[in-house]
Formats: C-alpha cells, sequence, structure tokens
C-alpha cells in the first residue's frame, strides 16, 4: 500500500514538473532554426538571409512587450538581410490579460534589415472584429501586404515580396498578388497560413508561413496530436523546409501560444532562411 502511494506521488510530482516547464520555462526560450533553400529561381549570386517571425501572440504574462523586445533584440543580432513577420500577432486565449495593438506591434519597431521588414495579418488577428485595428497599428511602422506585392531593390539584389491575406478569414488572392508583380524578378511569397501553399503556382522563389506553432505540444515517440494541427493537411505543413512540385516553403514554429498558454518539445524560434541560388 505505501509503495503504491509513493508511486502516486511520484507521477503527482513528475506531472506537476511538466506543467511548470511547459508552461513557464520552455515557452520563454528562443532558438534560432537555420533553412538553406537552393533554387534556380533566386538569379544572384548573393544569397538573401531571411528572418521569419511569427504567431507571436503578444498577451501578459507571457509574451509581454518586453519578452518581444528581447525577441527583436536576438533577430537583429542575426543581421538578416530582411524580416518578414508571418501574422497572429494579438493574444486571445483566456489566460491572460489582452495587450493593446499599439504595444503588441511596437517591438516590431526596432527591427532593423537593409532589405526591410514587411507582414502579413494572421487568423487570430482578424478573428473578433480586432484585425483593423491591429493591422492599422502594425501599418504605422511597417508595410503590410494584403494580397499585395512590393518591389525591393537592396545590396545588387532586385526582387518582390508578396503577401497574401489571411485564408481562414479573409479572401487569400494569391492572383491579385501577382498582378502587381511588373518583371520576372524573384518573388517570396509571404502567407500566414501554409495551407494556400498547394493553391500557388511555382512562380515564387520562396514561400514562408507560419500559424501551426510545430503542433505546440508534442509528445515523445508519437510528436503532435494531429487533429489539433490547425491545417487540413495534418503534419503536412507543420514545420520546416517543404518541397513540393517545383516550389519551396518555409515554415515557422512561431513565438506565442493559443488554447492552452503551454509549449512543449517545441521551443519558440526565429527561423532563419539562406536563399541561394543553383544551376
Amino acid at each position: 500500500m505505501k509503495s503504491k502511494k509513493h508511486f502516486y506521488i511520484g507521477v503527482f510530482i513528475i506531472l506537476g514538473a511538466l506543467g511548470i516547464y511547459a508552461s513557464f520555462i520552455e515557452p520563454r526560450l528562443l532558438r534560432v532554426s537555420e533553412w538553406t533553400v537552393s533554387t534556380p529561381k533566386w538569379t544572384y549570386d548573393k544569397p538573401l538571409r531571411i528572418a521569419l517571425v511569427s504567431d507571436t501572440h503578444a498577451i501578459w504574462p507571457w509574451t509581454t512587450r518586453a519578452h518581444l523586445e528581447t525577441v527583436m533584440q536576438r533577430v537583429n543580432a542575426l543581421e538578416p538581410d530582411i524580416v518578414l513577420l508571418l501574422g497572429d500577432y494579438v493574444g486571445d486565449h483566456p489566460f491572460g490579460l489582452q495587450i493593446a495593438p499599439a504595444d503588441g506591434v511596437a517591438p516590431f519597431a526596432t527591427l532593423r534589415a537593409p532589405c526591410g521588414v514587411y507582414a502579413v495579418m494572421g487568423n487570430h488577428d482578424m478573428e473578433y472584429h480586432q484585425g483593423q485595428r491591429w493591422a492599422d497599428a502594425l501599418s504605422e511602422i511597417l508595410p503590410v501586404l494584403r494580397n499585395q506585392s512590393q518591389a525591393v531593390s537592396c545590396g545588387g539584389r532586385d526582387f518582390w515580396v508578396s503577401g497574401l491575406r489571411d485564408l481562414w478569414y479573409e479572401k487569400a488572392d494569391y492572383a491579385a498578388s501577382q498582378a502587381m508583380v511588373t518583371d520576372d524578378k524573384p518573388v517570396i511569397l509571404m502567407m500566414h497560413n501554409p495551407d494556400s501553399f498547394p493553391e500557388i503556382d511555382a512562380r515564387p522563389a520562396l514561400s514562408v508561413a507560419g500559424h501551426t506553432h510545430g503542433g505546440q505540444i508534442r509528445f515523445p515517440f508519437i510528436g503532435a496530436v494531429e487533429a489539433v494541427i490547425p491545417s487540413r493537411y495534418g503534419e503536412r505543413y507543420i514545420h520546416g523546409h517543404i518541397q513540393e512540385d517545383e516550389k519551396d516553403m518555409v515554415v515557422t514554429s512561431g513565438i506565442g501560444m493559443v488554447g492552452l498558454p503551454l509549449r512543449f518539445m517545441t521551443v519558440p524560434e526565429i527561423a532563419l532562411v539562406t536563399l541561394r541560388g543553383r544551376d
């Protein structure tokens, strides 16, 4: 009887420790995940270093303004050529206090990159009619691309950055974004939700997305629970470099949390992508 009691106490202690780790420790960690994409669609000898930041989900006390400022300092320290923000800036789960849009996006004003900083909006930004407030706040400090394309010229490289509206709460219109592309220079396509990837053609040199959180909670030997991955494709686009039909996409697992303020075996990340040419 005593050994059984000790067993239950041990299980309780282990579960409690895991809960503390998943709630208070892993969400405050930060890693840099590096990917190299080689494609003949990048027509320059000089590679492009792209930092991806997604799913910041600003909410107190989890991803506060001060914490996000620290994340942006880490991004700047990587010295990327360009920074792409991939949506879901608002934290709207019930386990914290809402942060005003101006405070939630203010850390992005500290980003520095010679080719610029660009953003798209995510599904949580647009849900519950919050989107325009967050989009307006973000637009005051950097370009927000909503089915639009922006010509970029820096360091002897000319290319386009295209951005799609959110797939779930708006109309992600790839054709509209590409109608603004007026030459054959390389295109980098930003989307929040990677489920748009099968619907685009092979024109972009690189597509980038967030949204999935890498599953947010993963289990040893099992991985993420497919039923809760916010994608109709399950784990197909959950994280990392995906190649399909002569197309390349990198999906980052992002910074913040939704649903429950927990991360387990999905450490928050900045993705650093090196886009280079290939003969």
